[in-house]
């Protein structure tokens, strides 16, 4: 196996503990990769307003990935390094497939993600069960999506969705994907819509090549069917002991859960060379 020479790492459910936080152990062993020269990204759904915290905590990452792969960064200089976002056109066709649902209909554009604020007042019965505050607090409120979409008339990063139903996330899953665009999940009743060509693994791809990494250097650690790209790409695909299956079945390694800081584990078995 080769050498890895550049680790792309999921955020929720993968590097951060069930809390949110990131433990000391991880940001440890992140740094120690940093250190012997191994290029590291966090590889995530979120938009840049979504990690302000997490990049503090993770101050030696140079590089991230947002948006399911909308976008990739060098956060030493602020530059966008790669961009693949929906059309304005095809931002229009999705919200008409996603009219008929009573809904968290969630906007990824310029770093910011927008939403209602009729949902916003009314979090926990649009799906906010678990850290309303995070919500609350990386959210800009419109007030009416539909409108500020038909004012804004540019691509978005993505959209990120949450259903009342799971009968009718899977009628609108449908709908988009026979229209062609890039669907994917990071949790039940949740569904997240791209361009037809962003995902994790296209996103890594260009930034390893920019890094003139190969993929059979790149390692990918993830929980979730929005990693199955990115874990496809890589060279050394690492699940989570907390994956859905669908990773698991990608793996060359099962690491631990994220409670149980398998971030940690797997970057000290395969970058930094000790017995995990």
């Amino acid at each position: 196996m080769e050498d890895v020479q550049l680790v792309a790492l999921d955020m929720d459910g993968t590097t951060l503990l069930p809390d949110l936080t990131i433990a000391q152990q991880t940001k440890e062993k992140i740094s120690a990769c940093i250190a012997k020269g191994t290029a590291v990204t966090i590889c995530t759904g979120r938009t840049l307003a979504e990690l302000k915290w997490e990049l503090e905590e993770l101050g030696d990452v140079p590089y991230v990935i947002t948006g399911n792969g909308s976008a990739a960064w060098c956060l030493r200089d602020g530059t966008k390094l790669y961009e693949d976002t929906v059309s304005y056109d095809d931002a229009m066709h999705i919200m008409e497939i996603l009219r008929p649902y009573d809904m968290r209909i969630e906007v990824y554009y310029d770093g910011k993600v927008f939403v209602n604020q009729h949902v916003l007042d009314h979090i926990v019965a649009y799906g906010a069960t678990e850290f309303p505050e995070f919500i609350l607090e990386t959210r800009t409120a419109v007030e009416d999506i539909y409108a500020f979409m038909e004012k804004l008339q540019q691509p978005i990063d993505k959209f990120n969705l949450f259903f009342k139903s799971s009968t009718e996330r899977q009628a609108a899953w449908d709908a988009c994907v026979a229209a062609g665009y890039n669907v994917t999940s990071s949790f039940l009743q949740n569904m997240e819509v791209n361009s037809k060509t962003a995902n994790k693994g296209n996103a890594l791809k260009h930034l390893a090549q920019s890094l003139h990494i190969p993929a059979q250097a790149v390692m990918a650690v993830g929980d979730q069917l929005n990693d199955v790209s990115m874990l496809t790409y890589a060279g050394v695909p690492v699940a989570m002991g907390n994956a859905v299956s669908e990773v698991k079945e990608l793996a060359v390694f099962i690491t631990k859960s994220n409670a149980e800081n398998g971030v940690a584990y797997a970057l000290e078995r395969y970058v930094l060379g000790g017995q995990a």
